[in-house]
């Protein structure tokens, strides 16, 4: 089974009544011992798209309560709003009575085009993918995510092994399924929470990052190809630190941000 097969295969929801889905969490997309909060949130995409009548994940937020562990999961689903063109609802992921993440979604049909398109910025330069580095898998020193992701990082964002000293909190990369599988709407998802936190091309692994909010926001399907990924972070104040992430696809259109909130805990 390759990684998009595995991914697939992990973010199973199943159907238990009008508003009750339920899955299992795989620590096949674990940072530490937790799920990844984009992981997460792709099994609430999925259980929202199955519940409503649009079914293209189009901007979805999430307040991160709890530690997420490994196994049982029950999504709560409860409508919102309805229009001709959106759909929103709220999910509650649950484990053991308690709730562990909230999220509020709202969804669309990407197969009705609309042609406006404006963009105040040119299409991000990168490197050639050949000239960049895939980050080296080592068990038990990256998160397991990575193993099922592949990251190749452009030379200015060799954040593992390069000095420090001028270094920006600015991450430049491809992401791609390993087997280079495309990439669908509900990947965009956990890509656009899968990158290392941008800080640690500043500071290096100096600790725990957990995400206490993220709003991700789907512009599209991509075309075939890598994906192009800014991730930077310019601000910390008083511990807590914003990520901010684009993704670009190989035929130049932008087809996902997100704005995460979340904490530096610098290891002592």
């Amino acid at each position: 089974m390759n990684s998009k097969e595995l991914f697939v295969r992990d973010t199973t929801v199943i159907k238990k009544s009008d508003n009750l889905f339920t899955a299992e969490v795989s620590d096949n997309w674990s940072i530490g011992n937790t799920a990844n909060g984009g992981y997460s949130m792709t099994l609430a995409a999925k259980a929202m798209s199955e519940f409503l009548e649009h079914k293209d994940p189009l901007s979805i937020s999430a307040h991160y309560l709890d530690r997420v562990d490994f196994g049982a999961t029950e999504l709560h689903v409860t409508h919102l709003s309805s229009s001709k063109s959106l759909s929103t609802a709220r999910v509650e992921l649950i484990q053991n009575n308690k709730i562990k993440i909230i999220f509020i979604g709202t969804f669309t049909d990407f197969s009705f085009k609309n042609d406006l398109n404006i963009y105040e910025r040119d299409v991000p330069s990168f490197p050639d993918y050949e000239s960049c580095e895939v980050i080296p898998y080592k068990e038990g020193f990256n998160p397991k995510l990575d193993k099922n992701i592949e990251k190749a990082y452009s030379q200015d964002s060799l954040w593992w092994k390069k000095d420090k000293e001028n270094s920006s909190s600015t991450l430049n990369l491809y992401m791609s399924w390993p087997e280079k599988d495309n990439i669908d709407l509900f990947d965009l998802v956990l890509f656009l929470d899968a990158t290392t936190p941008p800080i640690y091309n500043k500071l290096g692994t100096v600790g725990w990052v957990p995400t206490i909010s993220l709003a991700s926001h789907v512009r599209g399907l991509p075309s075939e190809g890598p994906l192009k990924v800014i991730a930077k972070t310019e601000f910390v104040t008083g511990g807590f630190m914003e990520e901010d992430r684009e993704i670009w696809d190989s035929s130049g259109k932008l087809v996902g941000q997100s704005k995460q909130m979340a904490k530096l805990r610098i290891k002592k």
